[in-house]
């Protein structure tokens, strides 16, 4: 009976043995697996100012149907510059052009139900992925060769996250040169660069101790307007980046900036902007303005209309307060009409996904180094 119960012991205890040989290595396999997870978890997350962020993954993207248009998709570029300068940080309200709103398949692409795969801008910073945005597809004009790049009505989910306005600003990373690639479907069809900067102000005194500006094309690029009114405008940016404009107003952060624009043709004074002396913009701070001007001839009366260009070589001269020395911008009539920028012209452009696109009444004038 002994000898049964010992035989007996012993089996219990190789049995209970070999069951916690097995349990050890299952929780060293379940504590490998669980370390695996931590790294992958680690290698998908990174740190941008003290903020984590995962990798994550872009939208695969819909098939389009890009032979719906001849002529190749693009971002305007006077909603570039707004969209991007007008709030530094929120990137939004682009109009893109010749966008198809049909799949490969022929069907009808679905603003709400396609948002995740339509239309969305990839953020880079200083040639690193961040992140990207989803843009609504609601708004589609001039016979659907027009469709605004909108923030969304509703959230989103990103990363299994949810993403609304406040996520919607670059501010979040930090200053750096920025790089926007705008995608429709499946097709990255445009890039957009242009630097974010973060000032500082070291008055302990101040009611703003810093702001975000953004610098790029602003003050490269201005533009002649052919209006439906038959006028000729001039068109250029101006903003002001200082903390308190008006010493006896910190509330008050407009700034009054003269300025003035005088046309040569043919070296000779032409024309110049409508009033007796320097005009005055109110300049917002730290936000790119537009502002446009007519022309009125040095030597008639009236203002001067799109139709009056005759064939020559023009130069317009704008003499901003506060800076240098006046920006000038060179072009050329020819056929009374003027000649595009290699920039601007498809004819010419290298690069789709870098063309200024200005349609047939914004002429994109370069700043004269």
């Amino acid at each position: 009976m002994k000898k049964n119960v010992l035989l007996l012991g012993l089996v219990l205890f190789s049995f209970g043995t070999t069951n916690a040989q097995l349990l050890n290595k299952l929780k060293k396999a379940k504590d490998q697996t669980s370390q695996a997870s931590e790294v992958v978890e680690k290698v998908n997350e990174t740190t941008k100012g003290g903020k984590k962020k995962k990798a994550g993954g872009f939208p695969t993207g819909l098939k389009l149907d890009w032979t719906m248009f001849k002529q190749t998709p693009a971002i305007t570029f006077n909603s570039l510059l707004y969209g991007t300068g007008s709030s530094p940080g929120l990137i939004n309200s682009y109009t893109a052009t010749f966008i198809p709103n049909k799949t490969v398949d022929g069907k009808t692409v679905h603003h709400f139900e396609n948002q995740s795969e339509y239309l969305r801008i990839k953020v880079f910073k200083d040639n690193q992925y961040m992140n990207y945005f989803e843009y609504s597809g609601d708004q589609v004009f001039d016979d659907g060769k027009k469709t605004k790049f909108n923030e969304p009505d509703s959230r989103y989910q990103r990363d299994g996250e949810w993403v609304g306005h406040s996520e919607s600003f670059i501010t979040q990373w930090g200053p750096g040169n920025y790089r926007l690639d705008f995608y429709a479907g499946d097709k990255m069809f445009y890039s957009f660069d242009f630097e974010l900067v973060k000032l500082t102000n070291n008055d302990p005194y101040a009611a703003m101790n810093e702001m975000y500006v953004v610098r790029g094309p602003w003050n490269n690029f201005a533009y002649l307007n052919h209006a439906d009114t038959g006028n000729l405008l001039f068109g250029f940016y101006i903003t002001h980046e200082e903390f308190m404009p008006n010493p006896s107003n910190s509330r008050k952060t407009n700034k009054s900036v003269k300025w003035s624009a005088n046309m040569y043709k043919d070296n000779k004074l032409f024309a110049q902007h409508y009033g007796s002396g320097p005009n005055t913009a109110q300049v917002e701070q730290a936000k790119w303005n537009e502002v446009q001007c007519a022309f009125k001839l040095v030597n008639k009366t009236g203002e001067f209309k799109y139709a009056d260009l005759t064939d020559g070589a023009y130069k317009v001269e704008l003499t901003i307060e506060g800076e240098s020395k006046p920006r000038i911008y060179n072009f050329t009539v020819k056929d009374k009409k003027i000649v595009q920028i290699a920039e601007q012209d498809r004819t010419k452009n290298t690069d789709p996904t870098r063309l200024i696109e200005g349609w047939n009444d914004y002429f994109w004038l370069k700043l004269e180094k």
